[in-house]
């Protein structure tokens, strides 16, 4: 039975994959250790780890204006990434208690770096697209964080970087929940092994709300945008107002951020907070949504096309994926409730966009997602590393 230590951070969307590996390793026979905020065990429930709260709590999530960009990413540099908090936090824990493997979210550099000068093997967990981390507006936006990273590395004794990539680099593998047909143009690293989507996570909420998802003569949309807060409302609501227009059955989940009670909802709606959308999209024909991955994979996955209304963060990139795949559409998140009500009718009407999504549910189907996470890291402990990574022919 190896030892394992899993870091990571209450982001909503990014435990997807998180847990889906940890709940893997625990049914492999494995001690797991999560580390991370308190609000994923009070929310998300037991997947058989022991859970270890962060010192820090969930203070670094108190946005006063989700739609702040730039307090957004002072937040994400000062308590999130380069994280002084977490960083001691992860060395505390390996001191009280040593790993054999550390998993850590890739967004958290500091930790990736105290992992690694701990000497343990050490691998990273991608949520998001690799693509934003080898270059772009994300690493632009990350960039005052390099000099932080160098101090606190100097700290630990490990050489100076000149890209953040490069502590992804350093770890035994980089695992990215993302097929390599879902981001083509970036170069993978030597690291990196690319399991495809977790579509088979425990849920993010122990509170799961009822809706009937039977067989109709309409068609069944899933409005979801994001389960946590980015000040989505009144897109909600626009889309919310869309469906009504369409000859269609809808189920609207609001996520943690919004209430239900407060979506204006035609009769042919149902709203709801929290339910696991692989429950939903076996039947669903359309999936309107922000193009958080996670949401985005799992329609995917099981070949649903996706109308996409990304509000930032890697929703954009995400989106313009889709639309490269032929698998949905893309709308600015400005748009009307009838602008979106005329894309939505264009989605389900064309085949071609049902089309180019179940071409990726047969892709997709060909990684190995949580297992394969589990049987990388399980080789880390016996002192072999698996290369191998699915590549386009």
């Amino acid at each position: 039975m190896g030892s394992y230590l899993i870091v990571t951070w209450d982001g909503a969307g990014n435990l997807v994959p998180t847990l889906g590996i940890a709940r893997t390793i625990v049914e492999r026979g494995h001690d797991v250790r999560l580390l991370g905020h308190d609000t994923i065990a009070g929310r998300c429930g037991d997947v058989g780890a022991r859970f270890v709260p962060l010192s820090q709590g969930e203070g670094w999530d108190a946005m006063e204006d989700p739609e702040d960009f730039e307090a957004e990413v002072k937040l994400l540099i000062e308590e999130l990434c380069f994280s002084s908090t977490i960083a001691r936090d992860v060395a505390r824990e390996l001191d009280r208690e040593p790993a054999d493997v550390v998993l850590v979210d890739c967004m958290l550099f500091t930790a990736i770096d105290v992992a690694l000068a701990s000497g343990t093997p050490t691998a990273a967990l991608f949520h998001a697209p690799y693509t934003l981390f080898r270059g772009g507006p994300l690493i632009e936006m990350f960039a005052p964080g390099l000099s932080i990273a160098n101090a606190h590395r100097a700290e630990l004794g490990l050489p100076a970087i000149e890209r953040l990539g490069d502590i992804h680099d350093a770890c035994e593998y980089a695992i990215v929940s993302a097929p390599k047909e879902f981001e083509p143009e970036v170069w993978d690293a030597a690291n990196v092994l690319r399991i495809g989507a977790v579509l088979d996570a425990p849920p993010l909420s122990r509170e799961i709300d009822e809706v009937d998802v039977r067989d109709g003569s309409a068609p069944l949309v899933l409005v979801s945008l994001s389960t946590s807060e980015q000040g989505q409302a009144d897109l909600l609501q626009r889309c919310v107002d869309a469906v009504a227009q369409l000859p269609v059955r809808a189920i609207v989940t609001t996520g943690m951020a919004i209430d239900p009670a407060t979506v204006d909802a035609g009769a042919n709606t149902q709203v709801v907070q929290y339910v696991p959308h692989a429950t939903i999209l076996s039947r669903a024909s359309l999936v309107i949504t922000h193009a958080g991955l996670g949401t985005t994979l799992a329609a995917l996955g099981r070949g649903v096309p996706l109308l996409c209304t990304p509000m930032g963060r890697d929703q954009f990139f995400n989106a313009e994926q889709v639309q490269a795949l032929d698998a949905g559409r893309m709308l600015l998140p400005d748009s009307t409730s009838d602008e979106i009500a005329r894309a939505a009718e264009e989605v389900l009407g064309n085949d071609r966009f049902t089309a180019g999504a179940k071409r990726m549910a047969v892709t997709m189907a060909d990684y190995g997602g949580a297992v394969a996470a589990a049987a990388a890291l399980e080789a880390v402990t016996g002192g072999t590393a698996i290369r191998a990574t699915r590549v386009m022919s």
